[in-house]
């Protein structure tokens, strides 16, 4: 976002406590926590280079599809500091959740800001995420397994097929981001992005530029790239 866009609400003071709770019901819903181990061995795999310098290392979560065939993986990233316990302290921090196929992100949610109801909309995305990559759907032309696609410049996420060959009409096909979310994880999401479009037409109505986040946030340095997968 803009610098010259002040802060809508204030930021949550959140407590180890907070952490705790989030910490059980993601284990509850089958996330894992990577390990000092986990972390090590991805830095040593990929040469991985920050792209300024980090004190701590936060608490993520992951949860892998166990269908056989889907590799897609959810990340999510808390910045709670679990050495210090303590949850980092800067302004822009934020909450993240994205969705990965291998070691490329395919999905990006919106980053969860540490303000009113972070911890609700945080662990709600964690299950419509899992809920996504448990059910992720196949085609109806042609049985396999879909891909996360996305609108370029947008935030428009849908499924997508490509086996035109084996297609009707030799042509890719397509379902909805949403496809069979179940209708309150569906309402959950709706009025969160309702709430997000209103936001972006009061910006826009201001004059100020938006620059969404994931723009925003710079990638670390990859020193092994041959060893992507």
């Amino acid at each position: 976002m803009d610098t010259k866009v002040k802060k809508a609400e204030k930021e949550l003071v959140l407590t180890e406590d907070d952490f705790l709770f989030i910490e059980r019901m993601l284990l509850d819903m089958g996330y894992r926590e990577f390990t000092t181990g986990d972390s090590k061995k991805e830095f040593l795999r990929l040469n991985l280079s920050p792209p300024r310098p980090i004190v701590g290392r936060e608490v993520s979560f992951s949860y892998k599809a166990r269908e056989k065939g889907n590799n897609y993986t959810v990340i999510l990233h808390t910045t709670y500091l679990k050495a210090s316990k303590k949850w980092r302290d800067k302004e822009t921090d934020a909450g993240w959740n994205l969705i990965t196929e291998g070691d490329k992100a395919k999905y990006f949610a919106k980053p969860f800001s540490r303000t009113k109801g972070f911890i609700l909309k945080f662990l709600r995305y964690a299950w419509v995420s899992r809920w996504k990559v448990e059910h992720r759907p196949l085609c109806p032309e042609c049985q396999a397994l879909m891909h996360i696609a996305k609108k370029d410049d947008k935030r428009q996420y849908y499924w997508i097929c490509r086996n035109n060959i084996r297609h009707t009409e030799d042509k890719p096909v397509f379902l909805p981001w949403d496809f069979g979310l179940p209708l309150k994880a569906t309402a959950f999401v709706k009025v969160r992005r309702a709430y997000t479009a209103r936001y972006k037409k009061k910006v826009k109505k201001s004059g100020l530029k938006v620059t969404p986040a994931q723009k925003i946030r710079k990638p670390w340095k990859v020193g092994n790239p041959e060893n992507l997968v």
